[in-house]
């Protein structure tokens, strides 16, 4: 009895923790918190601290802050925050119900909506790109967004929900007025992955042909883009921004890494990080780190895509993630990599796949 009241009141903070995605990062923190704290306190940590995966994770963040301390680096210390963020997640992962995580994840997706509300009191107030009250910057609430706005969408085709088709739209809107061009790239690439796989052929290659022909249509001016004044001029700061990144290998060393937040140190706290997940893993961790993260990333990778008509959600949401930390490093923040995470913890059923995979495997 004791054990069941203990898992419910477990499933009320993860259920809390959800919702406060889109409301505010500090409800994020503190949920965490309170997870954490249940986790320790009750001995449940003991559940998941022999997971392979936790261990390696551990591991590398642990050693960052041996580098950290060498190149006086005192932000490496957020190591510490960021393994006990991946702790809630991983713990969400193996040992919540798997009907609740479901349910949570459902959720969730419509709880998505309320950000397009938070994000237009923003914009009146401030009358600038939104994401900086809630979210600490418009790029971590895009990178929310084009999360739900991907989930949204494949409940809307699987559910054949109009609930989830709206509130799609409404997180496309906020993807907008954050004025992030990466996530709003990002996001149409796992729509279309989901595209690939519940359409049928013929509207999928017409919808291919579209995008092409408006990607054709900006390149020649005759379509708008988002933020298209600027393009270029921050087309050239991300070159700038990453080729500092490659005078601090030159400098120092790519071998075993400078502790996270490295890069924000080097520019004398002018760019917070390199804008790009790789270089900024390899700054953070080095060669011999990033090397053990992506394997544990490219072997959870490999175990989606060798079933990928149970995984589109996981596919899609991976396709986004991967494409828009090309241009940023939005998946670290607190927000992004619990909703990743909590999102990647869903089972999928996809009894409604009616596209070229289900035509294919008849």
């Amino acid at each position: 009895m004791e054990i069941e009241k203990r898992q419910k009141y477990l499933e009320k903070l993860y259920l809390l923790l959800g919702a406060s995605i889109f409301v505010h990062y500090a409800l994020v923190i503190l949920f965490s918190i309170l997870i954490l704290i249940n986790i320790f306190t009750t001995g449940e940590y003991k559940k998941i601290f022999k997971d392979k995966s936790l261990i390696t994770v551990g591991i590398v963040l642990g050693f960052s802050l041996i580098t950290s301390a060498f190149y006086k680096n005192i932000l490496g210390l957020m190591a510490i925050p960021i393994f006990l963020c991946i702790i809630v997640g991983r713990y969400y992962t193996l040992i919540v119900d798997v009907e609740f995580k479901k349910n949570n994840l459902e959720w969730m997706a419509k709880f998505s909506g309320i950000s397009l509300f938070i994000g237009i009191g923003e914009f009146l107030f401030t009358h600038n790109r939104v994401g900086y009250f809630a979210y600490f910057n418009p790029n971590y609430l895009g990178s929310i967004m084009m999360m739900s706005a991907i989930i949204n969408l494949y409940f809307t085709f699987e559910k054949r929900s109009k609930i989830n088709f709206a509130i799609f739209i409404m997180n496309i809107l906020t993807i907008l007025i954050t004025g992030s061009r990466s996530s709003l790239i990002a996001v149409i690439l796992g729509v279309f992955v989901l595209f690939f796989y519940f359409l049928k052929r013929r509207y999928f290659a017409g919808l291919i042909l579209m995008l092409v022909s408006y990607i054709f249509g900006v390149i020649s001016g005759v379509f708008p883009f988002l933020r298209e004044s600027t393009l270029i001029e921050y087309f050239w700061l991300r070159i700038e921004i990453i080729d500092m990144a490659i005078r601090i290998f030159k400098k120092t060393n790519l071998l075993y890494g400078h502790g996270n937040f490295f890069y924000y140190k080097f520019t004398n706290y002018v760019y917070p990080h390199s804008h790009n997940a790789l270089v900024e893993l390899l700054l953070s961790y080095g060669l011999i780190g990033t090397i053990a993260l992506l394997t544990v990333f490219l072997r959870y990778l490999y175990d989606i895509l060798r079933n990928d008509r149970n995984n589109v959600l996981k596919i899609a949401l991976i396709a986004g993630i991967v494409v828009h930390n090309f241009t940023d490093f939005a998946i670290f923040w607190v927000q992004t990599v619990l909703l990743f995470i909590m999102a990647l913890a869903y089972k999928e059923k996809n009894e409604k796949i009616c596209g070229y995979r289900q035509i294919r495997n008849k």
